[in-house]
């Protein structure tokens, strides 16, 4: 069996409103990359990743470029093999984004085509523990007002989740307390809360901000800092105001390792598209059970939901504020704060390309 042919296609899908974190700005659309893998049966597999506008393109040509001359007359099966090809022959410029997500959407790929194969999900390809996985709303709003944040928080209690997350990170640190006093005060009891700052701070004042938000008893308190200030990670955990999350922004299991290895972390939150696919994201969730760690995820749920259903340390699946579900055959669904892994071999996704194809760049 060998690789005969690999299609990449770039996408850059409007939101259906303008979304803001402190970290990206104000996000009108993303891009999609999607890249379809065939064997010599003409059999194939879908990889794809999300990331902000004017970006897939960037990314598209690396796996045209550098990838598909790798790949061609392989066997698509040696996923190991091709991933440590695609890393060494991208070294010197890459060893991360955006090369690690030109790597994702490849490797996504290539795990597809084999659980096609194999007639097996990917959730039990990979080792399968329970495809009950518990979810949380991700939500991206900092640009709502207080009204329009919780009539979102109202929405995402109606579709069954039993978690949400809000944004942080205004002008004042003032906004914010507001904004979580009147979130608080909106959800019902039973329904937990997380708050991501999306690298909003410095370290003082984060410490300043753990002291005053450390009363809303949140699930955790996400990316306060840059992703790479491990030390500083380490700092406000010991401090033990609030549990953090991060990760989605490390793009080698050598920043992650490192994230662990200062005690920076309480809830570990990669991200395939970022770390570059399946094959280093399951290393990182090993790591993380090493280290008696939850493992959570960040973005593209309908794939991530299959590798926390392969872990026994999985805790929460962030469901995504893109409208790729739109664009996809049976969504997830969630029900009770619970969502399913789907039995359909490999990921299950299939696109309907006529309605995402007004959106094609190349």
């Amino acid at each position: 069996m060998e690789i005969s042919r690999i299609e990449i296609k770039t996408y850059k899908v409007p939101l259906l409103e303008p979304v803001e974190a402190f970290a990206a700005g104000v996000m009108n659309a993303f891009d999609l990359v999607v890249c379809q893998i065939f064997n010599d049966n003409n059999e194939s597999g879908i990889g794809y990743i999300s990331v902000h506008e004017n970006q897939g393109l960037a990314i598209a040509t690396i796996i045209k470029n550098s990838f598909i001359p790798l790949l061609l007359k392989k066997d698509p099966r040696l996923i190991e093999l091709h991933w440590k090809n695609m890393w060494k022959a991208t070294h010197y410029a890459g060893r991360g984004a955006p090369v690690s997500f030109a790597i994702a959407a490849v490797d996504v790929a290539l795990w597809d085509l084999k659980g096609k194969l194999l007639k097996e999900p990917l959730w039990r390809l990979l080792g399968g523990h329970d495809k009950s996985v518990l979810a949380y709303a991700g939500n991206i709003d900092l640009n709502f007002t207080i009204e329009k944040l919780l009539d979102g928080a109202s929405k995402s209690l109606d579709d069954g989740f039993k978690s949400i997350k809000m944004r942080l990170g205004k002008e004042f640190l003032s906004e914010d307390l507001k904004r979580l006093d009147a979130m608080k005060n909106h959800l019902p009891e039973n329904v937990k809360l997380m708050a991501d700052a999306n690298e909003a701070w410095r370290i003082d004042q984060a410490v300043h901000a753990f002291k005053e938000i450390e009363r809303f008893n949140l699930v955790w308190l996400e990316e306060p800092i840059k992703p790479d200030d491990f030390n500083g990670y380490a700092y406000l955990r010991s401090l033990g105001k609030i549990p953090i999350a991060a990760g989605e922004n490390l793009h080698t299991l050598a920043e992650v390792n490192n994230l662990i290895g200062v005690n920076g972390v309480d809830f570990l939150e990669p991200d395939l598209t970022t770390c570059g696919g399946i094959t280093p994201f399951m290393k990182i969730a090993k790591l993380a059970e090493i280290n008696n760690l939850p493992i959570c995820s960040h973005g593209v749920h309908e794939l991530h939901v299959h590798l926390l259903a392969s872990c026994p340390n999985a805790s929460y699946l962030e469901f995504h504020a893109w409208r790729i579900d739109e664009f996809i055959e049976s969504p997830l669904i969630v029900n009770n704060g619970y969502t399913i892994a789907p039995n359909l071999p490999g990921h299950g996704i299939n696109f309907d390309f006529d309605k995402l194809n007004q959106y094609l760049l190349d």
